[in-house]
This record gives C-alpha cells, structure tokens and sequence, in this order.
C-alpha cells in the first residue's frame, strides 16, 4: 500500500526568495506525523503545496498514491484545516458543515452530529459562526474535516487559540482519530504538547527539513543511560572503561558512553553481577532535541560564514 504523503524534493520560490527549499518527506499510513518548527519556518507553506493546494516550484508530492495535482482522485478522502479557519460567517455551524460535506463530496446526517460531538460542539448547531469564540471557530473548521472519516487529515496549528481545557480536549480528540486507523499530520511550533501523541516527526527550520523520524528519536540522549542497581560497586567495576560513571541524587546512576552500543553496557553490567533493576536511555525531551537542532544550525551557518569570509 502506498505512503498516505510522499514528498520529493519539494521547492518553492517566490521570485527570488526561496520558501521551501528541496524537501524530503514520507508520512506512511497509520502515523501521527508532526511537521515541527517555529513560526515562519515554511510549515504550511510545504503542506498546501504537498497537498496540491499550492503550485510548487519544483519536486514531486502524493497524497495517498495520487499524484498532489491530481486532487479529484482523493476527494473525501483527506480532511485539513489551516491555521485561519475557511468559514461562512453568515451561516450557521450546521450549514457550514453542510457546505464542507457537499464540497467533501459525503453525506452530512448522522456524519455531521458525530463531529459535532467530538469536537464539543454538539448543542450549537444553529450558531451563527461569526459569533464564535477563536476556539470554537478552530474546532468547527476540524469537525468539517474529519466528517465522513478522511483517510488523511492535515491540520495546521490545531491547537491555537484553544485554552488549556480546549488543549487536552483536542489532544484526547487526534489520539481517538488515530485509534480509528486514521493518518494525521499536524503542523505545529507547541512541541510540549505534539511529544504526548505523535508518533513521527520531521523538524523544519527556514525552509529545509533539518531531520525527520519516529519520535523516539527525538527523545533519547545519544550515549548516556540511566542505570539503577542492587550493588553500584560491582557496576562500576564492570563498567571501568566503557564511560563516564556517575550517580544521581536519587542513588540511582548514569553512564555516558558516546559510540558504545547499550548491549554492551546492560552486558557489562549483567556479567560484573551488580544485580540491575533499571536500565533506559536517557531521554530529553521533544523541546531539548529541537532546541539542539536549531543550535547545531547556527553553528554550521556561522562556520559556513566564517569559511566564505576567510576565502
């Protein structure tokens, strides 16, 4: 089956500026997928030309094995919403989804209170939309584009302008529609938030795809192991020579050992007879690890510049 994204050496180019510059992604079928980075960054701007909604410069992209161009072939089968809700201030919720599930191509019914409900809006049907609250204009917009359950759903910013009850709300709703077998995408610069759901990710900064991969990734600290055992002098003799040793306030104790494979160290430890109760990478964190990405960036920029400068 194919990926539910492909994109290939995706570009954008206004005039002389470039927007997106040769970007790489795979969202296969099933994933929560972040599109992770700041404001500016090119986000949304790689995501409408992914989905054929903007022209690109150059690349290749498909949606659910189509190509992007080509967006009859996946009609009511992928629901997005932007970060500026489209709506029809005039009208109410109900008869903006009724235009959404007419335009989507599926039915409204039984389809439209089912979104209704899950988005919490359930009881304001008749609201004009122009008299909505950010939050509630934001969840009317998602509720338009996971009825008829779309194959494929893009959201950019979902959480935006939503309080911290609206936040978990939202959080509970992405993590239902994945249980449902649905693939996600989710374009967001709120990294605490995207570390409790994703599953995926690719961190985008100034127009290029810095790294993309399962969120686990992202999470563990290369080379540094949480370690708890029964006899700490034991495991310190059998660890002699693989790291650095040292113990935590909490009597447990970690090991950094850059290039040395767990294996060999949870061996080590099992062999030195030290009794392991606990052994994990270390993890630190979706915002830490974006945190390094960006500066990791300006370090090779300004080695890059210095470079040209010296030439």
């Amino acid at each position: 089956m194919s990926a539910a994204l492909e994109v290939r050496g995706l570009w954008k180019r206004y005039g002389s500026t470039v927007a997106v510059r040769d970007v790489h992604l795979t969202v296969e079928r099933g994933q929560m997928y972040g599109l992770l980075g700041p404001n500016g960054s090119g986000k949304t701007t790689t995501l409408s030309c992914a989905l054929g909604l903007l022209s690109a410069s150059g690349g290749e992209c498909r949606v659910l094995g189509e190509p992007a161009t080509k967006l009859h072939r996946t009609k009511g089968k992928v629901g997005c919403v932007f970060d500026v809700p489209a709506l029809l201030r005039g009208h109410t919720i109900r008869q903006n989804l009724r235009y959404q599930a007419r335009l989507r191509g599926h039915g409204g019914g039984r389809q439209m209170s089912d979104a209704l409900e899950r988005v919490g809006l359930a009881g304001f049907e008749k609201r004009r939309s122009g008299g909505l609250s950010l939050g509630q204009e934001k969840r009317l917009a998602i509720a338009g584009a996971i009825m008829g359950q779309p194959e494929l759903i893009v959201l950019d910013e979902p959480l935006s302008g939503l309080d911290p009850m609206g936040v978990r709300g939202m959080l509970r709703l992405l993590e239902e529609l994945k249980a449902d077998g649905q693939t996600l995408i989710i374009s967001s610069h709120r990294l605490h938030e995207m570390q409790e759901i994703l599953t995926h990710a690719a961190v985008i900064l100034d127009g290029e795809v810095v790294k993309e991969a399962p969120l686990e990734d992202y999470l563990g600290k290369p080379g540094t192991w949480q370690i708890q055992v029964q006899k700490p002098e034991a495991a310190a003799k059998g660890l002699a020579g693989l790291g650095e040793l040292v113990e935590n306030p909490d009597g447990t104790w970690r090991i950094h050992a850059p290039g040395t494979p767990g294996e060999k160290i949870a061996s080590a430890l099992t062999e030195s007879g030290a009794g392991l109760l606990h052994f994990a990478q270390e993890r630190m964190g979706l915002q830490a690890s974006f945190e390094a990405l960006v500066d990791e960036r300006r370090r090779a920029r300004a080695a890059t510049a210095k470079s040209g400068g010296a030439a």
